[in-house]
């Protein structure tokens, strides 16, 4: 059950950590997972969630504290897209942070994605406060690639040279940096930012939590078929959809097959035009945006599972969530050749890897899957086997629990 907090609660003799993220707060899996593995070693972590949210501007939440600063998305999004040449949100935080840490007191500050990093240091600075940049992706690199900021009216106020500039002073600032992947970490080191201060924090599943999420059996009977294939996670262009869509029209030309896209985007109508310019539409099913829980139920009605995302200099240093997901349920997946992907789906042999872009790779490995329930049985295995042993959040987390005990330590405590 939810509890208010009162300031007493804060755990006065623990090292307090705030971390602060534009998004609700719950259900972001990874935020959740750093926060719990934390809280479980001894540290008091609150989470300050900006953004749209009508839940209480402060509760306990499974041991931490969250306080909800509420915005309209709309002002959300133009402070996000605008953080590289008008500072509004570097100085919304660096007011608002003290504003906070007078109330209840911190003693490192944690910032989640690098648009947010400028303000949590103006922040840091004011307060003598050590602050830890999290970097859940290639930012700048993802500037260059999503709909909203490559297509007018967003792509006036995105410079990119002044990012790249901004990243590398923001993170030479930061006492910490969190990647999400070990290229994420080389890419780091390539801006001569000093590695001993790099922890890499993989966005593996959580296998208590996600093992607890029920299956629902309606929903994995409303999309079974003779070959369901499912895509679970974002919508845009970088995502690879595309590709998707049109090497289902090389698959249904050799087998039966039903194609599955959970999650919600910007390009959500493009991809169901181009469905049906295709002649596919009736074999594709876009269910829209899909609770994390529900997540499991789609990927247990599916024979394959997809990672279908464009190579990039960005995706070559990003692992997203779905990948674990998909090999802790046993299902085979078909990834295509951006790094860490391949080198993970090669090393456990949980799937195929296919060219980035080309329909005709991805169309024939899915073909080949289906004419062989043996090998999909035995990659899902094998990949179940390495998120068990290896790929999963209780061993991610050791490397970021030991950071913040040095850390606590270099800040006397």
């Amino acid at each position: 059950m939810e509890q208010k907090v009162t300031p007493g609660q804060r755990g006065s003799g623990s090292f307090r950590i705030l971390m602060v993220l534009d998004q609700p707060f719950p259900p972001d899996p990874r935020v959740l997972n750093e926060a719990l593995s934390l809280r479980n070693a001894g540290f008091c972590v609150s989470v300050l969630s900006i953004g749209p949210d009508d839940r209480p501007v402060r509760e306990l939440f499974r041991g931490i504290q969250i306080i909800r600063y509420r915005i309209p998305k709309e002002v959300r999004n133009k402070m996000r897209g605008l953080a590289g040449s008008v500072p509004l949100l570097t100085l919304f935080l660096r007011w608002l942070i003290p504003r906070i840490h007078r109330r209840f007191g911190f003693d490192a500050l944690h910032v989640h994605d690098l648009y947010m990093v400028g303000g949590g240091l103006a922040a840091g600075r004011r307060l003598g406060l050590p602050v830890v940049a999290d970097l859940h992706e290639n930012w700048v690199q993802v500037l260059s690639e999503y709909a909203w900021s490559t297509r007018y009216p967003g792509k006036l106020f995105i410079n990119i040279p002044k990012w790249h500039k901004l990243e590398k002073h923001w993170l030479e600032a930061a006492d910490r940096v969190i990647t999400v992947v070990n290229e994420a970490c080389e890419r780091v080191a390539a801006l001569e930012i000093a590695t001993l201060k790099v922890t890499v924090v993989p966005n593996t599943i959580n296998i208590g939590e996600f093992a607890g999420y029920a299956i629902e059996d309606e929903v994995v009977a409303s999309i079974r078929s003779e070959f369901t294939i499912v895509y679970t996670g974002g919508i845009d262009l970088h995502r690879g959809l595309n590709t998707l869509i049109r090497a289902l029209a090389i698959v249904l030309a050799a087998c039966p097959a039903r194609l599955v896209v959970v999650g919600e985007g910007r390009v959500r109508s493009e991809l169901e035009a181009l469905a049906r310019d295709l002649g596919v539409a009736e074999h594709t099913v876009f269910t829209g945006w899909q609770p994390q829980p529900r997540i499991k139920s789609y990927i247990e009605a599916g024979h394959v599972c997809m990672v279908p995302h464009i190579k990039s200099a960005q995706l070559d240093a990003a692992l997203p969530h779905k990948l674990f997901h998909y090999m802790y349920m046993k299902r085979p997946v078909v990834v295509t050749n951006c790094k860490p992907l391949e080198r993970i789906v090669r090393e456990t042999a949980c799937g195929v890897v296919c060219k980035s872009g080309d329909p005709k790779s991805m169309g024939q490995a899915l073909v080949q899957l289906y004419m062989d329930p043996e090998r999909r049985r035995q990659m899902g295995e094998n990949g179940h086997r390495a998120v068990v042993d290896r790929y999963n959040w209780d061993h991610t987390a050791q490397d970021m629990v030991q950071m913040y005990k040095d850390l606590a330590k270099e800040r006397g405590h």
